[in-house]
């Protein structure tokens, strides 16, 4: 393994700041570019999401602190505090976790291939898709969507998701995809997607609406250990791709005439980086509801720290988590009891993409 870190001594340009640093490491045929702030950001994110994961396990009506929580969670706890920690807090933690980084990764992605800050999973229409087919397994799994709910919400939800994606794909693609069209192909799904979520749910039995209606807003408070395994097993190969991918997602954000120049093939990398990030929005929604904003607002916050050019998709994961474990907390203990974390995560994510939406037109101004 060979490392390089910063410019020759030869060089006649000035070193750059701190932020702008870098590292580039070669393992085998593999290149790797480490930017000392993005990690220690990246590191900073992860103890918090850590920290607040262990504070919202120990939130419950048996109140811990997050020193008794790490107990437990080694095997010194009590048969209660096992059965309360076990059994009932440590998979909403897990959950929201998972759900959040997939969320944050998933937006970031999405918006590092479409090169625009709104074009997340919630604008596209992948997490209406998704929400179509989960609301159809809900309200009809016993009846007409028998065979949608055979499959499992999971399985039901990425198909969702990947069918609204490849509309998509196909409404947008002239000898290229443009960025704008992108956006608007994708809203227009959207919109059309939630109509058909709402004519589903007038012809649901009323107890499988409000079952529905709380999925739809985005929950994490009645998880269970079956939704862990889902997002878990496809975060795992996911983050692993990208992570292979880190280098042709940073050249595919400078346009295709960049890609054409360095010998990337920017079409098909966008199809494979965008199938990853519909599988990991789907099943992320498929755990715990399409949690609003999330893929919105992780990315736009974790560039900003990194004091990055685009957003890196592993920082926006670890922020992505804190939004969700934050917010299922402050639902926990500051809010009146009930309100799921969707309703925290939109409330923020309305005021950000209207300072986005300011953004972008006096970018599109100078």
């Amino acid at each position: 393994m060979t490392t390089f870190a910063g410019p020759p001594e030869t060089a006649p340009a000035p070193l750059p700041t701190q932020h702008l640093r870098r590292t580039v490491v070669r393992v085998g045929v593999g290149t790797f570019v480490i930017r000392p702030w993005a990690t220690g950001v990246g590191l900073v994110l992860a103890a918090v999401a850590l920290f607040l994961f262990a504070v919202s396990i120990g939130t419950s009506d048996f109140p811990m602190s997050p020193i008794d929580v790490g107990r437990i969670l080694l095997g010194g706890g009590t048969r209660a505090e096992n059965v309360v920690v076990f059994d009932t807090q440590l998979p909403i933690g897990l959950v929201s976790l998972l759900v959040g980084f997939g969320l944050g990764m998933s937006g970031a992605l999405t918006q590092v291939i479409a090169r625009n800050p709104l074009a997340t999973p919630d604008m596209l229409g992948i997490t209406s898709g998704a929400s179509a087919a989960a609301v159809a397994v809900i309200a009809f799994g016993s009846t007409w969507a028998s065979w949608l709910a055979d499959l499992g919400l999971a399985v039901a939800a990425l198909l969702g998701g990947l069918l609204t994606a490849l509309a998509m794909y196909l409404l947008t693609w002239r000898k290229g995809i443009d960025p704008i069209r992108l956006v608007l192909v994708g809203v227009a799904l959207t919109w059309g997607l939630q109509a058909l979520i709402a004519y589903l749910l007038t012809r649901a039995n009323i107890d499988e609406v409000q079952r529905a209606q709380l999925w739809i807003v985005g929950s994490v408070s009645s998880a269970g250990w079956k939704a862990v395994w889902p997002p878990l097993i496809v975060l795992i190969p996911a983050i692993i791709f990208v992570t292979i991918q880190s280098r042709n997602l940073a050249i595919l954000s400078l346009g295709e005439d960049v890609c054409r120049g360095l010998g990337i093939r920017a079409n098909a990398v966008s199809a494979a980086i965008l199938i990853a990030a519909v599988v990991v929005a789907a099943v992320a929604v498929s755990s715990a509801g399409p949690i609003a904003f999330v893929a919105l607002l992780a990315p736009q916050i974790a560039m900003r720290l990194a004091r990055a050019e685009i957003p890196g998709p592993i920082t926006s994961g670890l922020m992505g988590a804190c939004l969700v474990i934050g917010g299922d907390l402050l639902c926990r203990t500051v809010l009146p009891a009930g309100i799921p974390v969707g309703v925290v995560t939109a409330g923020i994510g309305g005021p950000a993409l209207i300072y986005l939406m300011i953004q972008i037109n006096r970018k599109a101004s100078v």
